[in-house]
């Protein structure tokens, strides 16, 4: 561990000592300068929490050695090793929580040697490190180190939030029957809450069930939208007031439809892939059978159901002739895409402010899939921008390009992975 810190200090030392002042460096180098700047930090990020394993380790150690001594049961959590984070707290001049937090990535990042690895390399941080750890705890140690594998390549170009959604529904797919215990164990815990705050006002907070939330939010939107646009108040106080009619009984819940987006082989049973739900991600296959078999029958709520193509994962493709997209158009491209594409955006493609956007201006290209793509407000009008380029394949995969030439890729969002298909 000593020699792997230190190799690494010397790297960074070397780097400094060599570097250019950042005002004399090109465009590009500039850019260049910033990945390996973070590149750097995480490699020491990764040193940092392999000599925190170790001191846990020599804790262990302190730990058995007195078990021995006092006759205490072996790994005794009442010696050392307890006090581990508030030595580290102390080194770090950190709070015990902070340190606690860093120390368990630290440990959960040594049982999977592939995450391990991809910190170790600059390409993965200590927040996509601990989702992994986090998520994959859901499954057994036959498969956790296969989807963290694998989560650890994904994460290499995604944002922490990205790579959470998309573990969730591997993580149900994984073991979709414990992953239906766990939903059943959860609504046990479902409940209101109300704290006093200040000014007369309170906040009103409740936990419940993926779906009724989703019906909710958008009973509420749609109540909104319907108050005019001479109504002075704001959107969010529109949602805040039709709850309180709705609750109190002044008024009648609002008609709305939820999409459900599902692989075509799970509504038949032949599968057991998660659904998913624009906005709120994956739901367990027993919710899919629930929703699809009328399970839900509030007559105020539509759910329309979208089905995923088994052997990609993704919607399929419709095309119009018209500029502006048909309402079942938007509404495909929205639930492909899930959120804006540019690399990181994380704009709900459901929420106000996105745009379905021709990539290819219309009438050149086609009122179609494969050439309309969901951006927000900001990067809709970068994509305008001097210098950036944008391309669309006709699987969905879209490729930025920055004025200094750099691509990026986004993809549309997999659904569900094709059988027989391991790789993310």
């Amino acid at each position: 561990m000593k020699s792997s810190s230190t190799g690494i200090a010397q790297q960074v030392d070397s780097m400094l000592a060599t570097s250019v002042k950042a005002s004399r460096l090109g465009d590009d180098a500039l850019r260049s300068r910033v990945v390996e700047c973070e590149q750097a930090m995480l490699m020491l990020q990764a040193a940092q929490a392999e000599a925190m394993v170790q001191i846990g380790i020599g804790a262990r150690a302190a730990d058995l050695a007195e078990a021995g001594e006092c006759g205490k049961p072996l790994w005794s959590r009442e010696c050392h090793e307890q006090f581990v984070a508030d030595e580290l707290a102390v080194l770090l001049s950190c709070t015990k929580t902070a340190a606690a937090t860093r120390y368990d990535t630290a440990c959960r990042a040594a049982d999977f040697p592939e995450v391990q690895k991809a910190w170790r390399a600059g390409t993965l941080d200590a927040r996509k490190v601990a989702i992994i750890a986090e998520q994959v705890s859901f499954l057994p140690s036959s498969s956790a180190k296969d989807v963290a594998a694998s989560a650890a390549t994904f994460g290499q170009n995604r944002t922490a939030p990205q790579l959470r959604e998309w573990l969730r529904r591997r993580v149900i797919a994984a073991n979709p029957d414990a992953a239906e215990e766990r939903r059943r164990r959860a609504m046990a815990d479902r409940r209101v809450v109300i704290t006093p705050g200040d000014d007369g006002m309170s906040e009103l907070w409740a936990l419940l069930p993926t779906v009724l939330t989703r019906q909710i939010q958008e009973g509420l939107t749609t109540a909104a939208q319907g108050a005019g646009s001479d109504d002075a108040r704001s959107m969010d106080q529109r949602r805040a007031d039709a709850m309180v009619d709705l609750l109190l009984g002044r008024s009648e819940p609002a008609a709305v439809t939820v999409h459900l987006i599902v692989d075509a082989d799970t509504v038949t049973g032949d599968r057991q892939q998660p659904g998913w739900i624009p906005g709120l991600g994956a739901v367990t296959a027993g919710t899919v059978h629930d929703l699809v078999g009328g399970g839900s029958s509030d007559q105020h709520i539509t759910w329309r159901r979208l089905l995923t193509d088994p052997t990609t994962g993704v919607l399929t493709d419709i095309a119009e002739k018209q500029y502006r997209p048909s309402a079942a158009l938007d509404r495909a491209v929205r639930a492909r895409d899930v959120t804006c594409r540019f690399p990181g955006c994380r704009r709900s493609a459901d929420s106000a402010g996105t745009d379905v956007d021709h990539t290819i201006p219309w009438p050149q290209g086609p009122t179609a899939a494969a050439n309309l793509a969901v951006l927000c407000r900001r990067h809709h009008r970068l994509k305008h921008t001097a210098g950036w380029t944008v391309a669309l394949d006709s699987t969905g995969v879209m490729t930025w390009t920055t004025p200094t030439g750099r691509t990026h890729t986004t993809h549309p969002w997999q659904y569900t992975d094709p059988p027989d298909d391991n790789h993310p």
